[in-house]
């Protein structure tokens, strides 16, 4: 059989990537879609997939991107179709993550903001071994007198500085409130207003994540937070945050009290590192001052 040229297979090139479920392809990805696919294509024997991404660039099929780790310099090489969105490009990275926090808000219209930050988070494709930790004061006092740690794991586009933030999570937090809706996973409204109170550095900040509730307010299931929460079976008890944030949103006092004002042992804190603090009684909340 008498082997063609990639011009001779333009075509079909472009039928198979325009009918695919990604819109934006990893180097890896893009040599194992001409592995599999050379021979129907007839391409000549000597080329190979450098020869092939090289074409694709060439004749506009796809667009060459790098994303540079903000820590080690270190380049993330992605090619995306022309209508490909920020959105395409992170899940392509994390085909197992799905958008959330700041990234989840601006889906589910909870930010007026348009973030230039991308959040994925992923799963660890493991479990730690049970453990009945007993929870102390002085442990919680102790992690929340620190700076919030943050991922590492963060590239800048070198096109538009957006930044990428990709966000390891706890095995056991996979597919609770995850969903997969016109070509993009994310976390639903409920999961997306746990995940933001529990990590506000990743969500614009406490004040920001207070205007995410008052914009879901109307809209949001508050017994489904508190089915995820017993799923998700935290060690801190982010309960207390929930309702505190509900609390300050107006949302139906007498039912958020009856849901989440309940086995409250411990204070606790609405976010890391402050300085200067208030402290409400009710819901055993450290809050910023003028908060």
């Amino acid at each position: 059989m008498r082997k063609e040229s990639f011009k001779s297979a333009e075509q079909l090139i472009k039928n198979h990537l325009f009918n695919d479920d990604l819109k934006a392809y990893t180097t890896f990805d893009l040599a194992e879609i001409f592995n599999d696919n050379r021979e129907e294509w007839s391409i000549a024997e000597y080329r190979n997939q450098h020869h092939f991404i090289k074409f694709l660039e060439e004749v506009d099929i796809l667009k060459g991107i790098k994303l540079k780790h903000q820590s080690t310099g270190s380049i993330k090489q992605i090619y995306k179709e022309s209508d490909a969105t920020l959105f395409n490009i992170a899940l392509t990275i994390k085909k197992d993550g799905y958008l959330s926090n700041y990234t989840a808000m601006q889906i589910h219209q909870l930010t007026l903001q348009i973030p230039k930050s991308i959040y994925v988070s992923y799963n660890k494709s493991y479990s730690y071994p049970s453990i009945d930790n007993e929870l102390e004061q002085e442990s919680i006092d102790a992690a929340f007198s620190k700076a919030q740690r943050i991922t590492s794991e963060i590239y800048k586009s070198e096109v538009d500085n957006t930044r990428f933030y990709f966000i390891q999570k706890a095995y056991q937090d996979k597919d609770i409130g995850v969903v997969s809706e016109n070509g993009y996973t994310y976390t639903d409204l409920e999961r997306t207003l746990i995940d933001i109170a529990m990590r506000p550095a990743y969500s614009g900040g406490v004040f920001e994540v207070l205007g995410a509730f008052e914009l879901a307010r109307e809209k949001v299931d508050i017994i489904r937070i508190n089915d995820y929460l017993n799923k998700l079976n935290y060690l801190y008890p982010y309960h207390q945050l929930l309702g505190f944030y509900m609390d300050k949103a107006g949302f139906d006092k007498e039912k958020v009290e009856n849901i989440f004002l309940k086995d409250i042992k411990h204070n606790f804190y609405l976010t890391y590192n402050m300085s200067n603090k208030e402290f409400d009684p009710k819901w055993k909340i450290f809050y910023p001052k003028g908060f």
